[in-house]
């Protein structure tokens, strides 16, 4: 079956990419160049400067050759004063992306690009006004609200994904992979928020500030990426700067919003001959020590130390295919995940995946409806996994061994298996196929699926997708799908997506995410947007009509009413400066479903009846969130929300009131103190009193000593406090039948847990790392106060890797 499947996915020809050079450029607003020194004539698009060939992406020309310079050395320190830059193509003609495309960009920008045969190397000068460029001494990857320039690299020119490398002003570093596929819903489409941020690679860079904007220097080994076999390349291009101090994002190849995709709207680098990788081999025995406590019943701590040993292992099988592989993986580096409140209670709550061995190559396994969700990998003994791309096909496949104590049993070791194949259709159409099996001794959980998006006219596109499941445990066997349609348009100024969706009751998977079941749910969202004029007060304003309506599986066949309808409004405001603005009235209709409820029963004296749920009931509410601009010293954003919602529990109707605020202080260019207040509280309506109430704060402070150096201490609190459950018609109590047939009282539910986390770092190259990190947690079961706090559990652990790399070899040095 996978034969054929590969077979079929074969038989599309390759398409070539289209496109020619551009008129040549007329006019620039970049500063003089540096002295140039003799070079053949211009390539084609391309004007001379000098000694240098010039692109302006403003004038389309967007077809750079770089220059080959074999014998070249440079010492990485942020200064462009070495001759090879002076023989570096130009790239500069910057225009708008966001929040406003097509105005020339309101700062100047040049990119100096020439290679050798081991490595890329990219010189950047953006010009600023004197002190206002935002910079800090940043942990890697963190440098969103700095500013910061991003090089795009699509290596194997499918116009679908690219590697990142991105850095502020410093130099400090950010890296990743952007897939069209993987950009949030209301994210900008260039944003480092649209990048998988949780990939690292191995390259160089430095920056410095000078008094009218910074300089930066990277290098970028062809070691520590993919591309296309070949003797000659042509990868996509694409250059982004973020400016802080005017909220804008700018593009070197002018990109324009009403186009459904961004990677296609990039450049290209062309010529580039007889790339050396040279082996790609790199091995990182680890070492880890732990000292773990546990509170035992008798409410005494133990303690126990333990070792480990483990290691990962990346070979570079070809210039496009990577095999990774580990064994005893460590985690240890991975910060807790922050303290989520829940927008619905029936359903479980999403957390990203953040193990570094998982997150390489992630994007080769993106599947529709999170059919491949790797943290239900829990504690791997032993993975595997081959990424990697044949003209036209991605292929992903994960295998990977879990501990026992993660099994039904306890017993037996859990086996995964995880396979994702997509084609690519054209210019922007793609077609693929997904299949995880995770068993369990003689029980099993297997998902195979298909899926395909076409688009059209660039604003136009269709998504089918196709999904089964068959399940085999201890309840028997069991067979489930989820079916799938929508049709969508972007534009500059309006835009539209509809979408029909239906998942069985019996799907299910245990490789991948999916929190609910048994329902079909209808979407339509529209959108507006306008542009204000240049200079004014505000840059964008948008429009979302959203509406949906959700039934269950059976009732849409039977074609009855709707569970839950809702309408909404987002009027969303970009103002002068970055600062963003939103409101969104909205108004929804909530059946509940009398099958959700079957295991209640309300208790009156000597008396037990079934319980009744409450009738279809409106609510109307109201949404708020303000973004401020990413000043020098502050940044903060806060969502609040007011009105009556549904509560699931006892099947009310209650006043809700919900806060989310977040503020992130930079007092010095090395501390950076970020909080976070999640708050929630439901009343009843029915006569005032609470039901629940939720507070989850969260400090995180981190000072960064070094770029490699840095000391990071994490506190949260987690308070939850749910009344006891009554019927909402007689307020008599509700009881729950147990799986033995016995009643328990649906009483009081509080909790308080605390966690403290310390981790000291030393990290001069993803794979080389010395870790010390300490972690604590706490209880006030009783009495929910935090005078009472007591430690649950806590431990210590001190980790140790080193990165050997076969064949490097310096062409650079690092001041």
């Amino acid at each position: 079956m996978l034969l054929n499947a590969l077979l079929l996915f074969q038989i599309a020809a390759p398409v070539q990419q289209a496109g020619g050079p551009a008129a040549p450029d007329r006019g620039s607003s970049a500063p003089p160049a540096a002295p140039a020194v003799a070079m053949p004539a211009a390539p084609a698009g391309a004007e001379r400067d000098g000694g240098r060939a010039v692109y302006r992406g403003r004038d389309r020309s967007v077809r750079v050759r770089a220059p080959r310079l074999e014998q070249a050395t440079i010492a990485l320190d942020g200064d462009l004063a070495e001759p090879a830059w002076r023989s570096a193509a130009v790239l500069t003609g910057f225009t708008s992306y966001n929040p406003v495309d097509g105005r020339p960009a309101v700062d100047s920008t040049e990119v100096l690009v020439w290679y050798a045969p081991d490595a890329m190397y990219v010189g950047v000068r953006a010009w600023a006004p004197a002190g206002t460029v935002r910079a800090t001494l940043a942990e890697r990857d963190r440098i969103g609200n700095d500013d910061w320039v991003a090089l795009h690299l699509d290596t194997f020119d499918d116009r679908r994904r690219a590697f990142v490398f991105a850095v502020n002003a410093l130099g400090v570093q950010a890296d990743g992979m952007r897939s069209e596929q993987s950009v949030p819903p209301g994210q900008s489409r260039a944003g480092l928020s649209a990048v998988d941020l949780t990939q690292d690679y191995i390259w160089q860079s430095k920056g410095r500030l000078v008094d009218d904007g910074y300089v930066v220097e990277l290098r970028i080994p062809f070691k520590s990426i993919r591309f296309q076999m070949g003797t000659e390349q042509r990868w996509g291009l694409q250059v982004v700067r973020q400016t802080q101090r005017t909220g804008y994002q700018d593009t070197w190849a002018p990109t324009s919003r009403a186009n459904q995709a961004f990677a296609a709207q990039a450049g290209w680098l062309t010529g580039m001959r007889e790339l050396r990788r040279g082996i790609v081999l790199d091995v990182v025995p680890t070492m880890v020590g732990f000292v773990d406590g546990r509170r035992n019943d008798a409410g005494d701590f133990t303690y126990g130390a333990r070792q480990q040993l483990g290691g990962d292992l990346r070979w570079g099988v070809t210039s496009n295919f990577t095999l990774n592989a580990t064994a005893n993986p460590d985690f240890s580096q991975v910060e807790p995940d922050v303290g989520q409140i829940p927008g619905d209670v029936r359903f479980a709550l999403f957390f990203p995946e953040l193990r570094p061995f998982f997150v390489e190559g992630s994007e080769q396994f993106d599947a529709p409806n999170r059919l491949v969700y790797t943290r239900q990998i829990q504690q791997p003994v032993a993975a595997a996994k081959l990424t990697g791309k044949i003209p036209d096909t991605d292929i992903g496949l994960l295998t990977a061994m879990d501990a026992a104590r993660t099994s039904s049993d306890g017993r037996t070791n859990p086996f995964f298996t995880i396979l994702r194949l997509r084609r690519d259709l054209g210019e922007q159409s793609t077609a693929g196929l997904v299949y995880t099996d995770r068993t369990e001794g003689r029980f099993f959980n297997r998902v195979g699926g298909f899926d395909s998006r076409l688009q059209f006219n660039r604003v136009y596109n269709v998504e089918l997708r196709l999904t089964g499941s068959v399940t085999a445990d201890s309840a028997g066997t069991r067979r489930g799908g989820i079916w799938e349609a929508s049709t969508g348009r972007t534009g500059r100024s309006w835009g539209y997506r509809a979408a029909l969706q239906g998942i069985s009751p019996d799907f299910e998977t245990r490789s991948g995410f999916v929190n609910r079941t048994d329902f079909v749910r209808g979407q339509l969202f529209q959108r507006w947007t306008r542009f204000g004029r240049k200079g004014g007060w505000w840059d964008q304003q948008q429009q979302f009509l959203q509406t949906s309506a959700l039934w269950t599986y059976d009732d849409f066949q039977r074609r009855g009413a709707p569970l839950e309808t809702r309408v909404a409004v987002d009027n969303s405001f970009v103002l002068r400066g970055g600062w963003r603005v939103s409101v969104t009235p909205e108004w929804q209709t909530i059946a509940f479903d009398p099958r959700r409820y079957e295991g209640y029963r309300v208790v009156r004296g000597a008396d037990t009846a079934a319980f009744t749920p409450s009738g279809r009931q409106s609510f109307i509410g109201l949404l708020g969130n303000v973004a401020t601009p990413q000043w020098r010293r502050l940044g903060a954003t806060l969502d609040v929300g007011l009105g009556r919602d549904a509560e699931f529990f006892e099947t009310g109707t209650v006043n809700r009131a919900s806060l989310d605020a977040g503020v992130d202080l930079r007092p010095t260019s090395q501390l950076r103190v970020g909080t976070v207040l999640r708050y929630q509280r439901f009343s009843r309506v029915r006569d005032g009193s609470l039901f629940s109430e939720q507070f989850v704060p969260r400090l995180r402070l981190e000072y960064q000593l070094t770029r490699a150096l840095f000391v990071r201490v994490i506190g949260q609190i987690e308070s939850r406090d749910r009344d006891a459950l009554r019927d909402p018609r007689t307020g008599a109590p509700i009881w729950r039948v147990g799986s033995d047939g016995t009643l328990a009282a649906a009483g009081r539910a509080r909790s308080l847990r605390g966690r403290a986390d310390w981790l000291v770092s030393y990290l001069p190259s993803p794979g080389t790392v010395v870790f010390a990190g300490y972690g604590a947690a706490l209880d006030a079961p009783e009495s929910s106060r935090p005078s009472e706090f007591r430690r649950q559990g806590d431990g210590f652990f001190v980790r140790v890797s080193w990165l050997w790399r076969a064949g490097v070899r310096g062409a650079a040095t690092m001041r």
